[in-house]
């Protein structure tokens, strides 16, 4: 059977995003926000990050042919010859969706192999906004149907960055004494706590780096959201090294909207 065109395929991630948040909004409306057990990457889950993941494998399944799923609830799900291999995060941010708090997204991304190099299609959608970002290897990306508008800033003395304030936290003083130096030569800091929305601000051009020093983040995180902003002209580099998209393991990353800014904030690494 013939494969699916890139436009096809950033047609089935959009129509994917939309159920999965027209079902999160109902959920949310209907206070489902019940634990309902322990996902397959082993984080708590909620009534609403089930429902919005069922709708948007539903509604993948409908368009594709055979699939390998790995999602942050159902976890790994193999099929025989898989045509794809697709990343889905439901809900980004579900301790802001549970609390109430206006910032959450769900996100997507088509590969033709387990390998990162090779994803095809991505996309993120902010829920609060219902704003879709959107892309793919050849043909760029949208943000509703624009084209994106990095800042494309080179110093983090200009920059408003958003970041993780888990190296605060951490016991390891390398990583504190990394984020206190980024910090104090930053213009501006903010701190919303949903990594693919966070670096898909950085498409909007209203921020100009995301930072996660800490192994707090799975592949579902910031695969496809990183994506984007490589086909947009942005950079990024993840903390461990590439991991496969099969991975089950924990990461951190930078992603910045010019390659001169992520430079320099590695290069405070000391």
């Amino acid at each position: 059977m013939k494969r699916m065109s890139l436009k096809e395929l950033r047609e089935c991630v959009k129509e994917a995003l939309m159920s999965g948040h027209e079902t999160l909004m109902k959920a949310l409306s209907e206070n489902r926000r019940e634990v309902v057990g322990r996902g397959g990457f082993g984080d708590l889950s909620y009534g609403f990050d089930k429902l919005a993941e069922e709708a948007i494998v539903e509604a993948l399944t409908h368009r594709l042919n055979s699939f390998y799923l790995i999602s942050e609830e159902m976890g790994l799900i193999p099929c025989e010859s898989p045509e794809y291999y697709v990343v889905v995060d439901p809900v980004d941010g579900s301790t802001n969706a549970l609390y109430g708090l206006p910032f959450y997204a769900s996100s997507i991304a088509i590969s033709s192999s387990p390998k990162a190099e090779d994803i095809l299609v991505a996309g993120v959608i902010d829920h609060v906004r219902r704003k879709i970002f959107l892309g793919d290897k050849e043909r760029g990306v949208s943000v509703d149907q624009r084209a994106p508008s990095l800042r494309k800033t080179s110093s983090l003395r200009d920059s408003l960055i958003q970041m993780s304030l888990d190296a605060i936290k951490d016991g390891r003083a390398e990583l504190r004494r990394w984020a206190e130096r980024i910090i104090g030569r930053s213009k501006h800091l903010r701190c919303f706590s949903a990594a693919s929305l966070e670096i898909c601000y950085l498409l909007e051009g209203k921020a100009d780096a995301y930072i996660c020093l800490t192994s707090n983040l799975k592949v579902m995180d910031f695969y496809a959201p990183a994506f984007l902003l490589k086909w947009a002209g942005g950079a990024y580099r993840i903390l461990g090294g590439e991991p496969t998209l099969l991975d089950k393991g924990r990461y951190g990353i930078v992603a910045a909207s010019s390659q001169a800014l992520l430079q320099e904030i590695w290069s405070l690494r000391g």
